[in-house]
């Protein structure tokens, strides 16, 4: 199945990226890289570098991978910037 890791470039999100792909399906990662890491991300893996907030990044990856699921694990989840930011 091919599968689009939002946040894929993420902790949680390689690691389901690395999952999927022992399990024998075809992950693409999306991901901003505001917090994550595009090492983390296999070199055979299509990585999408886009921002989730922009409609028209995620439209165009939809449509460059055409995915079969979209797996979510894209967050601002830093404690700091929520006490400094939290709206």
């Amino acid at each position: 199945m091919k599968v689009l890791v939002i946040g894929g470039a993420g902790y949680i999100g390689s690691n389901m990226v690395r999952k999927l792909i022992e399990t024998g399906h075809k992950p693409a990662v999306f991901d901003n890289l505001s917090t994550g890491h595009r090492p983390f991300v296999p070199k055979s893996v299509l990585f999408i570098k886009g921002d989730l907030k922009k409609y028209e990044d995620i439209l165009a990856a939809l449509k460059k991978f055409k995915p079969e699921a979209v797996m979510h694990f894209a967050a601002s989840a830093l404690v700091g910037e929520s006490v400094q930011k939290p709206v």
